[in-house]
């Protein structure tokens, strides 16, 4: 998903040379905005105090509800597959300035609820979808997630 300096340094200079470079503008990213639906598995470490070495299967509502140019605002609800109670999380988060469809979301904690982590998603927006990567470095869970525009 990183590209190398190099890499970087030699795409601008074909792109200027060619006459075709931009500067940064709001209308090059990917418009996110909406609710995004996905399911995944939870890992957790040897450690933890009640899910060592297991992994849990969860549900994901992620609702992007604002976006500026590369910043987004969100909203992310999941629950335990074999639980209707959701946790409500909010974060914010941007689009990398160099490769418009690679993006980080911070959460905001720490959580009020005792044993729910905050941490970083990492990821991208490809054929249509979002594909995260989740760090949890509190707890040490992590977990990665593909997730679908809702219709709702």
């Amino acid at each position: 998903m990183i590209q190398s300096p190099g890499k970087i340094i030699k795409i601008a200079l074909m792109l200027v040379g060619m006459g075709v470079a931009t500067s940064v503008s709001a209308d090059n990213f990917p418009d996110i905005r909406g609710k995004w639906v996905g399911s995944y598995k939870v890992a957790f470490p040897a450690g933890h105090p009640t899910l060592a070495d297991s992994a849990v299967d969860t549900v994901m509502e992620l609702d992007v509800y604002k976006q500026e140019g590369n910043l987004i605002w969100i909203t992310n609800k999941w629950r335990r597959a074999d639980s209707e109670t959701w946790i409500t999380e909010y974060g914010t988060g941007s689009f990398d300035l160099d490769d418009r469809d690679e993006l980080v979301i911070s959460e905001e904690g720490p959580s009020e609820i005792e044993g729910v982590n905050t941490g970083t998603f990492i990821g991208e927006f490809d054929d249509g979808n979002l594909y995260l990567n989740y760090l949890g470095p509190e707890d040490g869970v992590s977990f990665s997630v593909a997730l679908k525009r809702s219709g709702n």
